[in-house]
């Protein structure tokens, strides 16, 4: 199922690091005890050091903010003594859902109840979490079920028109919505040969024309598989780094563009000797982990037969710690996730859409130089069409597109930032930022100003890339009062890079410096 809209406010405080999503096999159920907000809660827990805290809290709204990140513990339910005999704040994920009450807020009280609108969203935000994690409900929990604590209190009781069976209940159906809301490896590509080579295009502007030539191989073998070569080809973007090979375990010389063979640090991977074996290798493997049919042409994947079959139908399924099973492609987290992103990017931009741009359709135009203030900021398109959609995201329809050619581009302000996607000012839609860049209010690119930071925490690991998924190639460890700084020279989806050259480091967990 899609992910439900999650505010964030992490907190420099009050939890373990960790980095893995691979603890997490339970989810807990809280109740805030007090009469705050979801905001609110969060801004109290990065406010200072409390001793406790949660990943995520739901309003009286249904509003849904999150304070920890998932990956990292929170302190949600610590006890001197236990009732269950597995789940502890290192395996689980902890949910606070606000609470109103209509007389004595008494812990024992059973004036404590909660909003029809809180419970909705804590049902979907939990479904979202189950799946995404491979949670099953019966490691959806209370906490009182955890160290006997009344809590979450209208759970405990069950005196409420909300009780804990109902919503047991409405988190065990799945339906068949949750599973038809991702995406299937097996099918036909939804992007075209064309949009492949405008994303890398605009990705690398240095590709070499080998890659040009071959993306359409992609299509095809994967039809022969009926495995969607789209999702083929974004996963090589994610693998190759957009045809870089920059900190790449394979060369282009391999034709080996999917990481096949490095199971660790140091292994250089399988090679193939055509690009097309290469890709054809890549289709069946993902065969192999897609269904059960055989295949159709002769196997050239010499891990297909490693493959527990049919393990990940899905790509939200090939990252072994979203997968239910345990298994998957590859052990870094949100790696489907991040193969979906780039598929988003590809299907982004295309040639053959028609309709009005934000040029003539009525709304505003192009904008003059300098327009962007207030948080908004000018971008100019990096291909000849852009789509323009009426939400953030390709599964939007398409309202309009930018049509435009190279040395005849003009500038359109961003009001509002969504998933990888960005809201004219003129009221058009949204465009994919993937092929946009930055210009400043003189009408030149933008150039990126290295700044200082120091970390929030005692100790925060550099990663090779920007991202979870990338190894861990140092530490930050450092007391408080004693913190150095460093200067972030790069930033990209929320991290870091050093200007040392050491990695990449989660911005989350640092503020800027003087």
């Amino acid at each position: 199922m899609a992910a439900p809209k999650i505010e964030k406010l992490l907190t420099p405080y009050n939890f373990t690091n960790k980095d893995s999503v691979g603890r997490i096999k339970y989810i807990v159920i809280h109740y805030v005890g007090a009469l705050g907000g979801a905001k609110a809660n969060c801004q109290y827990y990065a406010s200072k050091y409390i001793g406790a805290s949660a990943h995520y809290f739901v309003g009286f709204d249904g509003e849904i903010w999150q304070s920890v990140p998932d990956e990292d513990i929170a302190w949600h339910c610590g006890a001197s003594s236990y009732k269950h005999a597995e789940c502890r704040n290192a395996n689980s994920i902890g949910i606070e859902l606000c609470v109103r009450n209509k007389g004595s807020q008494a812990a024992t009280s059973k004036d404590w109840y909660f909003e029809d609108a809180t419970v909705k969203a804590a049902i979907e935000l939990t479904k979202y979490l189950m799946q995404k994690y491979g949670v099953p409900a019966s490691h959806v929990i209370r906490h009182y079920d955890v160290t006997g604590k009344i809590c979450p209190n209208p759970y405990v009781y069950n005196t409420t028109k909300h009780t804990w069976d109902a919503f047991k209940k409405a988190i065990a159906e799945r339906g068949t919505e949750d599973k038809d809301s991702m995406t299937k490896i097996t099918g036909k590509a939804e992007a075209t040969a064309k949009q492949m080579i405008a994303y890398i295009k605009a990705k690398n502007g240095s590709v070499a024309q080998s890659v040009l030539d071959m993306i359409p191989l992609y299509l095809s073998e994967g039809e022969a598989e009926n495995i969607r070569g789209d999702i083929a080809f974004a996963q090589s973007c994610l693998e190759t780094g957009n045809f870089t090979f920059s900190g790449s375990a394979v060369k282009l010389s391999q034709n080996n563009f999917c990481g096949m063979g490095v199971t660790k640090n140091g292994e250089t991977g399988n090679s193939f000797k055509t690009p097309q074996l290469g890709i054809r290798a890549q289709i069946q493997h993902l065969k192999a982990y897609a269904n059960t049919a055989k295949l159709k042409q002769e196997c050239v994947d010499p891990r297909f037969d490693l493959v527990s079959r049919g393990c990940a139908p899905y790509v939200e399924h090939l990252g072994i710690q979203e997968n239910p099973k345990g298994k998957g492609w590859a052990s870094g987290a949100g790696y489907g996730e991040k193969i979906l992103k780039i598929l988003d990017a590809i299907k982004g931009a295309s040639g053959s859409q028609t309709g009005g741009s934000e040029q003539n359709s009525g709304q505003g135009g192009a904008i003059s130089k300098g327009e962007a203030s207030n948080g908004s900021y000018l971008v100019t398109t990096t291909c000849d069409v852009l789509n323009i959609r009426s939400g953030a995201g390709t599964g939007h329809p398409v309202v309009g597109a930018i049509r435009e050619k190279e040395g005849k581009k003009k500038q359109y302000t961003i009001v509002e930032e969504k998933n990888g996607w960005g809201k004219l000012k003129s009221g058009a839609g949204w465009i994919c930022l993937f092929y946009t860049k930055k210009v400043s209010s003189s009408g030149a690119s933008a150039a990126f100003t290295p700044y200082l930071v120091t970390t929030t925490c005692d100790v925060l690991n550099i990663r090779s890339g920007a991202g979870t998924g990338h190894s861990v190639v140092g530490t930050i460890r450092e007391k408080a009062g004693q913190k150095n700084k460093y200067t972030i020279v790069e930033e990209k989806n929320g991290w870091g890079k050093l200007k040392s050259g050491a990695g990449w480091i989660s911005l989350s967990y640092t503020k800027k410096a003087s």
